[in-house]
């Protein structure tokens, strides 16, 4: 998960604050996330389905109108329909076969909300009965699958944009690649290395492979670094504190 190098408050303290906020969410009737800002479509739904716990039927509105049902319960998703499609909104019980036909469907959505403004609005449902269900990781997996490239390149796809300088080390040790102010990129590479001699260190030859994983760790208070790993793949962000965090939230909402 999503760590800070920041002191954070105990976690009792931290639970009920994230509950808190949760429940504030969830009693706004909609919210509305311009395309091409910190969110993208695909990561809101995958934000939308990580904090639903009640059986919700949750309608997706482009430019207003609605384009998609979900019906999401339990941190999990069992149906995606389009709007004007015959298709049935539920899948298979199998949770990857479900992922794979909700990714389809949401790659559908992407790409026609290129550029327009996009909202959800909620209600209370019946929960699902019988219909396959699959988690926001596993919806995640599946659209990374679905567009031919693993989930840190779609999150970075997502990411880059926002950040003031980045660095990208890719997992067959290929050559970095970067952009950005020489000032950043020499402090994105210093954590780099940091991180790689922490990696290199002696261990047992029988080490698990590294868990994906998400670092951010506040450099000034006008700057915070974000260091993303997967497979042995790392990316490093130079980011303003609060869109740090919104990154850091859709890293979660990627990988939960």
């Amino acid at each position: 998960m999503a760590k800070s190098a920041q002191q954070t408050p105990q976690a009792g303290t931290g639970a009920a604050s994230s509950l808190h906020q949760a429940l504030i969410r969830l009693a706004q009737p909609s919210r509305a996330a311009p395309s091409g800002t910190d969110d993208s479509l695909s990561a809101a739904v995958l934000r939308e389905i990580r904090e639903t716990v009640l059986p919700r039927e949750i309608t997706l509105c482009i430019s207003g109108r609605a384009a998609a049902t979900l019906t999401v319960a339990q941190r999990r998703i069992a149906g995606l329909s389009l709007r004007d499609s015959a298709d049935p909104s539920s899948a298979a019980e199998n949770p990857e076969t479900a992922a794979q036909l909700f990714a389809a469907r949401l790659q559908q959505l992407q790409a026609g909300s290129r550029g327009q403004d996009f909202s959800f609005r909620r209600r209370p449902s019946a929960a699902p009965q019988g219909a396959g269900t699959c988690s926001a990781g596993t919806l995640a997996a599946a659209l990374a699958a679905a567009s031919g490239s693993g989930r840190l390149d779609h999150f970075r796809a997502q990411a880059q944009p926002q950040a003031a300088a980045w660095l990208h080390c890719p997992q067959d040790s290929g050559q970095m690649r970067g952009d950005g102010p020489e000032a950043l990129l020499i402090r994105l590479d210093a954590v780099r290395q940091t991180l790689a001699s922490r990696a290199a260190r002696p261990a047992s030859a029988r080490m698990p492979v590294p868990k994906p994983d998400c670092l951010l760790l506040p450099v000034t208070p006008q700057l915070h670094i974000l260091a993303a790993s997967d497979e042995g793949a790392l990316l490093l962000l130079a980011l303003p504190p609060e869109a740090a965090r919104a990154q850091a939230a859709a890293w979660q909402s990627l990988y939960g």
